[in-house]
């Protein structure tokens, strides 16, 4: 029938296959919506934090920093460390090599590789979601979640574990790694489903090593991904020991030139030693991260130590250190901790464990995805939920991610450790409910949906609004309202007569000490602080200060006997970034930065404890400091 030049189909089966693509096509055009205006939304916030932390480099840091500079130059003795993982230096030295960075911008290359990874990390998800999504139809069926649910949700967890499990700012390769397990377990999801093809097998295998290279403790878990694909395949009857050799082969050979090298430099075969000095730290009672003199007693005998000059307060001395780095100590703890033993200890283990299960279990319930899904699930039919047809269907996801979160549970969980793992947790628990009713579940949806976008923005309103506010000032005035502080200690102590070279005693965070490695000198002893655990949930590392105020308050002869045996050390200077008000003989020690400079209140927490920087010259007579101060 026709109504002038309009056409009109009376069948009503055309008009309902016309509607149905109309919402297919709409559809489609929400979710490329969706998808492009969280991608802009998540890349923005990321570039932010980067920008603001962009001048923090910690302990961690400046030893990839060190490492990645005698990668870059060729010295491959001093930059093959058994400590360190080796990925995150690698990429590190590749920008160096390329770019010839300023030591001004060096530290922001941490947060660049950060940032980079960080948006591969998120392209990764983008696939992860939907080999995901797909998974779900097959298993599930059309009563799960929309897509638009799982991807905003999936989306919003992504933004905390990116930019507040993990960070920014964090000197770490958490978020390399966090890319890397997104896409093992993309590839477990490909040979699910059948899709694998024997490019996968080989891919995967070559990211197991690399997830290895990027974070030491993963390699006890290669073995069980590996198992883990076989019986995808078997389950599918289509085990094919070809492709799980490739797997296999495809790991050793990537991971082989790196063991290969270690081994030979160590004169040990090893594939890393940071387990095992976490283990004696964190569970064993070593003292943690420097100066082990052996203690508790019962875990060995340290075949290298520092030199223990004064007991109270406590001086270390390794002048004659043979190991690269401006602080040595943090360069490669594995040669200070050589000899260390650790062993099982059932109190101290269980402490720990039990510690670290209630820090997993307040990050995992810290989300808009768990409390609602788990109740959900009750009122839905648990024991449907709790079988093949609900989350057990994504044991080969959910097995592997516990199982690795359980390896950190045993020793010190971090969350910047599983932030990758919780975004997996999470999004597999939303995807595995089946709501049946169509209208609770479009008002589920909606519910998920509304609870993700707004748990992202209170997140971004609560956690970016200052590093914005300090993004937009450099825009408008076309400058950093906030400095490299270290650089700027570094040029004034130049001015000040500094060298390359040069030999330093530090008192304080001396593993903190970036604008060291900027002007090359090099620190040869210490009163160090001890570096102790609080009693808070994730028990974070602080700062004892107890001997620099042991010192502060010591007498003059003390005082004295400290300053020579600094001396004697080959010391040019002791640097202190710890004045308590009111210590005897304070105002002996010279500001590397006039107090009279002035920095922001905001500047950053990483580079705050050096504005107070003070130091005392070694080389030259009491007599003759005082003039100079007095000149000055």
């Amino acid at each position: 029938m026709t109504r002038g030049d309009i056409q009109v189909d009376s069948d009503p089966t055309a008009l309902s296959s016309s509607a149905m693509l109309f919402q297919e096509e709409s559809y489609e055009g929400n979710e490329k919506l969706i998808r492009i205006c969280s991608w802009i939304f998540l890349a923005i916030a990321g570039l932010i934090q980067a920008w603001f932390s962009r001048h923090y480099a910690f302990s961690d840091g400046i030893s990839y920093l060190e490492i990645a500079t005698n990668y870059a130059k060729g010295d491959w003795h001093s930059a093959l460390n058994s400590y360190w993982s080796p990925l995150y230096s690698w990429i590190l030295a590749g920008i160096l090599v390329v770019f010839k960075t300023d030591p001004y911008w060096q530290p922001a290359l941490l947060h660049l590789v950060n940032y980079l990874a960080y948006l591969v990390s998120l392209l990764a998800l983008e696939s992860l979601l939907s080999n995901l999504f797909q998974f779900q139809r097959r298993h599930i069926g059309p009563n799960g979640f929309s897509q638009s649910a799982i991807r905003l949700a999936g989306y919003s967890v992504f933004l905390v574990a990116g930019l507040l499990l993990i960070g920014m700012g964090y000197n770490s390769p958490d978020t390399v790694a966090m890319a890397i397990g997104f896409f093992l377990l993309n590839c477990l999801l490909r040979i699910e489903a059948g899709t694998a093809r024997t490019a996968t097998y080989i891919l995967f295998g070559v990211a197991l090593s690399l997830e290895y290279l990027c974070r030491a403790a993963f390699a006890v878990f290669v073995l069980f991904y590996i198992l883990i694909a076989a019986i995808l395949l078997w389950n599918r009857k289509a085990l094919s020991l070809r492709l799980i050799a490739y797997t296999a082969l495809a790991a050793i050979v990537t991971a082989a030139p790196f063991v290969t090298a270690l081994s030979v430099s160590k004169g040990r075969f090893t594939i890393g030693d940071a387990g095992k000095l976490n283990y004696g730290w964190e569970v064993d009672g070593a003292a943690r991260s420097t100066n082990w003199q052996g203690e508790p007693f019962d875990i060995g005998t340290p075949l290298h130590t520092t030199r223990q000059e004064l007991n109270h307060p406590a001086i270390f001395t390794f002048a004659d250190s043979p190991v690269a780095g401006i602080y040595p100590l943090w360069y490669e703890p594995a040669y200070w901790y050589q000899g260390i033993q650790p062993h099982f200890k059932f109190a101290p283990q269980m402490k720990v464990l039990v510690r670290s299960l209630e820090g997993f279990a307040y990050l995992l319930f810290r989300s808009p995805i768990t409390i609602p899904v788990l109740i959900l699930a009750y009122f839905m039919g648990w024991r449907k939920w709790l079988s093949r047809r609900g989350v057990l269907a994504y044991w080969f996801l959910l097995l592997p991610t516990f199982a690795y979160i359980l390896g950190y549970t045993l020793v010190y969980l971090d969350a910047r450790y599983i932030a990758g793992s919780l975004v997996v947790i999470w999004i597999c628990l939303l995807s595995s409910v089946t709501v049946r009713s169509n209208c609770f579940r479009h008002y589920a949806n909606r519910v998920i949906q509304i609870a993700a976008v707004v748990f992202a923005l209170v997140f971004v309103i609560s956690k970016l609004a200052i590093p914005t506010q300090a993004l937009a000032d450099d825009l408008i005035q076309h400058r950093e309202k906030i400095p490299n502080l270290n650089h700027v200690i570094a040029v004034r102590l130049q001015e000040l007569g500094f060298q390359p070279g040069d030999r330093i005693a530090m008192m304080g965070m001396t593993i903190d000490a970036e604008w060291a490695r900027i002007d090359g000198l090099k620190i040869i002893g210490e009163v160090p602080v001890v570096w102790d655990r609080d009693n808070q949930l994730f028990r974070r590392v602080i700062a004892n200060r107890k001997e620099l105020k042991s010192f502060w308050w010591a007498k003059p002869e003390v005082k004295q006997q400290v300053y020579e045996i600094f001396r004697k050390a080959g010391a040019k200077a002791l640097f202190t970034d710890y004045v308590p008000k009111g210590a005897d003989g304070a105002a002996e020690w010279e500001h590397v930065i006039p107090v009279k400079m002035q920095f922001p209140k905001d500047v950053d927490a990483g580079q705050a404890n050096y504005q107070s920087l003070s130091f005392r010259r070694l080389d030259i007579t009491a007599g003759r400091q005082a003039e100079q101060l007095q000149k000055k």
